[in-house]
């Protein structure tokens, strides 16, 4: 499972999942594998992309607070109790605007049109789930159910229909009978493995 990259990275990422089951695979045994590859991006759908950042104000909020508590070199952490994370997370926001916007764009949050968009250049990467996280923050219940149901109304059923076709590409790729491109993913590492870690 990877969390909240771009359709690039997760396009090298594919690639290089795949060719190590299908190349460099040494089992200990015979067992069936399921191999499956899931982004997990934060989450908001609304009539227009203004009402859905609207709504999401809060929604890098779990990013904040995998960074504030990754962050530190030694690994420690405040004792319970001793921090309001809803607080250090606005006091972030209010000093880095750019950053809590951009974070905002980088996300599925938008109108169905915008997520659709976002969501045709992951499904070329070959993804096979999207994990929508729109519980972060302090959204509302209404809010989250209403932007669950226009997405599951206006944007699921293209993606479901291509099931199917993804099917057959992941059984071509496991079977050997479809090459890909060995992508390096280094560039990526950085951007989006743990030294991206910042608060």
């Amino acid at each position: 499972m990877v969390f909240q990259i771009s359709a690039d990275a997760a396009h090298a990422w594919v690639h290089a999942y795949y060719n190590a089951m299908t190349h460099q695979l040494d089992r200990l045994c015979d067992y069936p594998i399921n191999p499956n590859i899931a982004l997990v991006s934060m989450f908001m759908c609304a009539e227009t992309d203004e009402e859905a950042r609207a709504r999401a104000d809060g929604a890098t909020f779990f990013q904040f607070c995998l960074r504030y508590y990754s962050a530190s070199s030694d690994r420690r952490r405040p004792a319970p109790g001793e921090v309001d994370m809803w607080q250090e997370y606005n006091r972030w926001k209010r000093a880095n605007p750019e950053a809590a916007e951009t974070a905002l764009r980088g996300g599925l949050i938008g109108s169905p049109d915008t997520i659709r968009r976002k969501l045709r250049k992951f499904e070329t990467s070959n993804i096979d789930q999207v994990i929508l996280l729109n519980q972060a923050g302090q959204n509302s219940h209404e809010d989250i159910c209403s932007s669950l149901e226009l997405f599951a109304r206006e944007v699921m059923p293209e993606f479901h229909a291509n099931i199917p076709a993804h099917e057959e590409w992941k059984a071509g790729v496991l079977a050997g009978e479809i090459e890909l491109e060995e992508i390096d993913t280094e560039r990526f590492r950085e951007r989006y493995g743990a030294k991206a870690v910042t608060v």
